[in-house]
């Protein structure tokens, strides 16, 4: 069978990105520790500031995905589920908003010197309902038909968040690397490990410090934004347009690259820890992304039922 050109450049794509990524793991095999000495600098402006940026796409992912999925209640004729779709799509946009007011850094706490502050839980409660009745009051302004032709994509973006922030939670519990910021503490780098070294446990030696350095949730996080390729592939007005995708592509891609190296320049990771952290993350990506949108079927029959009748009105 004959490759389309889209396919044979998504090969091809996928082929440089393994050889790059496998090219970054051989090199911080060897040089991790001196890569970070060579760049680190906990005082960089470019550092902080993409370690606010870089937590957003996952975070916002969530709530974004709870309004579509609230105006989507008109797809059943049952005024129950009608009310439990709009329940249901309300908690989630809650709790997206919850999960980021108790763990994304703002921007007003962008500091030269990194400080750890504690979230005040009452605070991001109420927030968390202010954020999502803003949300969902924007969502009102939207068309029904994106609305329903985005529901399928809705539940693939939570189903990622989850099994991304899952995995990579699973991964730093027992990887246990001490992050590089925390070896400057110390005065002398006898904590380091090499990314291939499982540490399980290794917290109990000094509770003051999170060993949670591999893999990097800031680069998983900012590879949540191969989530905006999708909809290029969904949005009739994204397709029309030739120039979108592929400059959705760089932008994402120059953004993943920026993060990864402002996370070692910021001493928050080495450089495994990023290439880990955005491959890791893609590769959930590439595989739910096949088996939520086999043979490119991006929408529920529901949907599609619904999206006839609105055009035929």
């Amino acid at each position: 069978m004959e490759l389309t050109k889209s396919k044979k450049i998504s090969i091809i794509g996928h082929s440089i990105a393994l050889v790059v990524g496998v090219a970054l793991m051989i090199i911080a095999s060897f040089y991790d520790l001196q890569i970070s000495q060579a760049v680190g600098d906990q005082r960089s402006f470019f550092g902080q500031l993409f370690a606010v940026i870089a937590e957003y796409p996952a975070y916002f992912a969530v709530p974004i995905a709870g309004v579509i999925i609230f105006y989507n209640y008109d797809l059943s004729d049952s005024k129950k589920s009608q009310i439990a779709i709009m329940i249901a799509g309300a908690v989630v946009v809650w709790l997206g908003w919850l999960m980021f007011g108790l763990n994304a850094q703002k921007m007003t706490e962008l500091a030269v010197v990194p400080t750890e502050q504690e979230h005040n839980v009452l605070w991001a409660i109420f927030k968390a309902f202010f954020y999502g009745a803003f949300t969902l009051g924007i969502g009102y302004f939207l068309p029904k038909d994106t609305m329903h032709r985005l529901l399928k994509f809705a539940v693939f973006s939570l189903v990622f968040v989850i099994v991304a922030l899952v995995v990579t939670r699973v991964m730093k519990i027992l990887w246990c690397r001490m992050r590089y910021r925390d070896m400057l503490k110390e005065g002398d780098f006898d904590g380091f490990s090499n990314w291939w070294q499982l540490m399980i446990g290794r917290e109990k030696l000094d509770p003051s410090y999170k060993y949670t350095s591999f893999p990097s949730g800031h680069s998983s996080s900012i590879t949540h934004l191969c989530l905006l390729w999708v909809l290029c592939d969904i949005l009739p007005s994204l397709q029309s347009r030739k120039w979108v995708k592929p400059t959705v592509y760089a932008v994402s891609i120059i953004l993943i690259g920026l993060t990864m190296y402002s996370r070692i320049v910021n001493c928050a990771h080495f450089l495994s820890d990023t290439v880990a952290g955005v491959y890791i993350t893609y590769a959930i990506f590439f595989v739910l992304k096949k088996l939520f949108f086999a043979k490119g079927k991006y929408t529920y029959a529901v949907s599609d039922r619904a999206l006839s009748r609105e055009e035929s009105k």
